[in-house]
């Protein structure tokens, strides 16, 4: 009687463990620094910078972030920096301009088999 009643209870720590364990993987909030709405296109004459990070274990998507300033006047001008669609046409020259190429539009008009 004694040997059922711990093997049922080692089942149940065991089995309530499973399920402890596997809420916190699933739940688990991605660090992109794109957060909401992307840009499908920006004038290039107010880029300053661009900056490409391709997918990671910290954020899935393909991000390109553009710094932006005014003008070429004197002094300090004010940089802002936006994000720009990897899947809109400026931001697959961009990918195309450094190399990399979105999983997404890599078989865009071609016919896959099937």
């Amino acid at each position: 009687m004694n040997q059922v009643v711990l093997t049922l209870l080692c089942a149940l720590l065991f089995a309530m463990s499973l399920t402890h364990s596997a809420g916190h993987g699933a739940g688990r909030s991605q660090r992109c620094l794109c957060r909401g709405r992307l840009l499908k296109a920006v004038k290039p004459r107010y880029i300053r910078a661009v900056e490409l990070f391709p997918p990671s274990a910290s954020c899935s998507k393909t991000e390109i972030i553009l710094t932006m300033g005014k003008g070429k006047g004197k002094g300090k001008e004010k940089r802002l920096k936006v994000c720009l669609d990897p899947n809109e046409k400026q931001g697959r020259r961009a990918l195309k301009g450094k190399g990399i190429q979105n999983k997404k539009q890599k078989n865009k008009g071609r016919k896959t088999e099937g």
